[in-house]
C-alpha cells in the first residue's frame, strides 16, 4: 500500500520525487527513497538516477538483496537489473528554474531555494524546494510501514545524500508507530528525527508526539515537517517551519508551501 501510494506522488511533477525532482548543481536529478516496516525490514537507495519509481527500487533492495542501502551508480545499475527501465525525471519547469538559480548564484544572489547553503559559493562556481513525498500506514493487525521518496534539495552537490534514505532520520517504523518527514536533510540527519518521534509515541498519542518532535527540531534550528501514525491508528502532522503547509485531510501528507 505504501509503495502504490508513493507511485502516485512520484509520478506527479509538482513534487520533488522522481518525475519533477529538483536538480543538482550540475543540472541532473539524484533520487533517494526508503521503505521500512516495524519488523525491521528496510530497503533504501540514494543518488539513484533516471528511474521512474525510486520507492520500488528501495522495495527491491529490501526484498531481493541482503543489503539495506544502495547508492549512486550501483543503485542505478541494480534498478536496471531489477526491471526498472531508464526514465528521464527532469521536467521543463525544473530545468527553467535551475537555470534561473544558476544565473542568480553567478550574480551572488540568494533566495529561499538555496538559503541553507552558507559555504557553497565556491562550489556553485565550480559546478558551473523541497516537496518530498511520504506515506505512513498501520494495518488491522497493528503492523507499521513508512516510505519516503525525494529528489533532495535544490542545487545540492552531486553525491549529496540527505535524510530520506537513512532509517531513523527521514523514515522510520517500529512497534510504536511510523513516521515520514521532509525538511532540511542535514539537520534531520543530525537529530535522527523520525526515530525520535517514534520513541515519543511509546508514551504519547501521535499528534502530541509529532508536535514534540517538531519543537525539538525548532530548538536546534532545523526546519522540517512530519507525518505519522501510532499503534491505535491515530494520524498526525506537525512542522517546525511556519512556511510549510499540510495538504490532504488532516495528516495525509506534507509539502513545502512555495512552488516552482
Amino acid at each position: 500500500m505504501i509503495e502504490r501510494a508513493l507511485h502516485v506522488l512520484e509520478d506527479h511533477p509538482i513534487f520533488d520525487a522522481a518525475t519533477g525532482a529538483v536538480l543538482t548543481l550540475d543540472g541532473d536529478c539524484e533520487l533517494d527513497a526508503c521503505l521500512m516496516t516495524d519488523a525491521g525490514r528496510i530497503g533504501a537507495v540514494a543518488g539513484l538516477r533516471r528511474t521512474r519509481h525510486p520507492i520500488s527500487v528501495a522495495r527491491a533492495v529490501m526484498d531481493q538483496t541482503d543489503h539495506v542501502l544502495l547508492v549512486g551508480a550501483g543503485a542505478t545499475r541494480f534498478a536496471r537489473h531489477a526491471g526498472h527501465p531508464d526514465w528521464n525525471p527532469r521536467t521543463p519547469e525544473r530545468i527553467a528554474w535551475w537555470k534561473h538559480l544558476r544565473r542568480n548564484l553567478a550574480l551572488g544572489r540568494t533566495g529561499p531555494d538555496v538559503r541553507f547553503w552558507k559555504r557553497m559559493s565556491a562550489w556553485h562556481r565550480t559546478y558551473g524546494l523541497y516537496e518530498t513525498v511520504g506515506c505512513c500506514a498501520v494495518d488491522a493487525r497493528g503492523r507499521f510501514a513508512a516510505g519516503t521518496s525525494t529528489g533532495g534539495i535544490w542545487m545540492k552537490l552531486p553525491g549529496r545524500v540527505g535524510d530520506t534514505p537513512v532509517p531513523g532520520a527521514g523514515t522510520f517504523a517500529d512497534r510504536w508507530g511510523a513516521v515520514s518527514l521532509t525538511g532540511h536533510g542535514e539537520g534531520v540527519l543530525r537529530l535522527q528525527l523520525a526515530r525520535h518521534a517514534c520513541d515519543l509515541m511509546r508514551r504519547l498519542p501521535c499528534q502530541p508526539a509529532l508536535e514534540s518532535a517538531a519543537r525539538h527540531a525548532a530548538a536546534h534550528g532545523v526546519e522540517c515537517g512530519l507525518i505519522g501514525v501510532d499503534r491505535r491508528g491515530r494520524f498526525g502532522a506537525a512542522r517546525s517551519a511556519g512556511w510549510m503547509q499540510v495538504s490532504g485531510s488532516g495528516a495525509t501528507g506534507l509539502r513545502y508551501a512555495q512552488g516552482v
